[in-house]
C-alpha cells in the first residue's frame, strides 16, 4: 500500500524546515534592513548636530534619541539573519550579516556605556540648573530688598521714580496714575506689591524644589533600563551570550545548535 505526500503526517516533517525557502522573503526582508538602520541614523545625527559634547543638555537630549530610536536598529539587525534563514544559500546575504554582526558586539558596549554617561550627564545638568536658579532667586530677593528700601527712604516722587531707574533700567518707573496718588498711600501700596512678588517667588522656589528629585531620577531609570535590555539584545545577536539548546515536542527530537549559531558558520 502506497502512502501519498499529501496524507503524511505532520510530525514526519524535518526539523530544519521550520523556515521554509523563500527567496523573495528573504529578499524583501533584506531590503527592510538598511531603511530600519538609516533611519535610525537619520534621527541620530539629526539630533547630534551641531555637536555640543560639553553641554549636559545637548548629552541627554543625544541619549534619549538614541534609546527612544534604538528599536529601529535592533530590527534592522535582526532582519538579516531572518533574510539567510530563508535564503542560507545566498553567500552575498550571508557575507553582508558577518559584516553587520561584526557590530553588535561595540553596539551592546555602547549602549552599556550609556548608562553611566546619561547619570553623569543628568547629575550635571541639575546641578548646572540649580546653581542657575539659586542665582537667579539670590538676584531677585536683592532687588526686592533694594525696592523695599528704596520705597522707605523716598520723600517724593521724583526721587522714588529716579531709584526704580537706578534698580531696574531706564523704562522702569511711576506711572502717570501712580505719580498722582499721595506718597504715603503710594508707598504702602507699593509695598503691599513687594510684598506680594516675594510670596509668589518663594512658592516658586518651594514648587521647583518638590520636582527636583522625581524627573530626572525618572528618566535616569528609563534611560537605563532600556539601554541595558539593548545592551543584551545586541550582545545575543553578536554571539557574546550563552545559547540553551531548544527542545520541540513530538518527533522532532533536540535541535543540538541554536539558529544564530548555524549562520556563524
Amino acid at each position: 500500500m502506497t502512502v501519498s505526500p499529501d496524507s503524511a503526517s505532520p510530525d514526519s516533517a524535518s526539523p530544519d524546515s521550520a523556515l521554509a525557502a523563500s527567496p523573495s522573503l528573504s529578499r524583501l526582508l533584506a531590503t527592510l534592513s538598511p531603511v530600519l538602520l538609516v533611519l535610525f541614523l537619520a534621527a541620530v545625527s539629526t539630533e547630534a548636530l551641531p555637536p555640543k559634547p560639553l553641554d549636559p543638555a545637548w548629552q541627554l537630549a543625544l541619549i534619549a534619541t538614541i534609546i527612544n530610536n534604538a528599536s529601529l536598529a535592533l530590527v534592522g539587525t535582526l532582519l538579516l539573519p531572518l533574510a539567510l534563514g530563508f535564503d542560507p544559500t545566498n553567500h552575498r546575504l550571508r557575507a553582508r550579516w558577518h559584516a553587520f554582526r561584526r557590530w553588535a558586539l561595540p553596539a551592546a558596549l555602547g549602549f552599556l556605556l550609556l548608562i553611566p554617561l546619561q547619570g553623569y550627564a543628568a547629575w550635571k545638568f541639575q546641578r548646572t540648573a540649580t546653581v542657575a536658579q539659586e542665582q537667579r532667586n539670590t538676584q531677585t530677593s536683592r532687588q526686592l530688598f533694594e525696592l523695599r528700601q528704596a520705597i522707605k527712604s523716598a520723600t517724593s516722587h521724583e526721587e522714588l521714580q529716579t531709584k526704580l531707574k537706578q534698580l531696574f533700567g531706564r523704562n522702569a518707573g511711576l506711572s502717570p496714575s501712580e505719580s498722582r496718588i499721595p506718597m504715603g498711600e503710594l508707598r504702602y501700596m507699593l509695598l503691599a506689591r513687594a510684598e506680594q512678588a516675594s510670596t509668589q517667588m518663594m512658592q516658586q522656589i518651594e514648587a521647583q524644589a518638590a520636582m527636583k528629585p522625581t524627573l530626572p531620577l525618572k528618566e535616569t531609570i528609563r534611560i537605563a533600563i532600556s539601554a541595558l535590555a539593548y545592551a543584551i539584545g545586541f550582545a545575543f545577536l553578536a554571539g557574546a551570550l550563552p545559547r540553551n539548546q531548544v527542545i520541540r515536542g513530538g518527533n522532532r527530537g533536540v535541535v543540538d545548535q541554536d539558529y544564530f549559531d548555524t549562520l556563524a558558520e
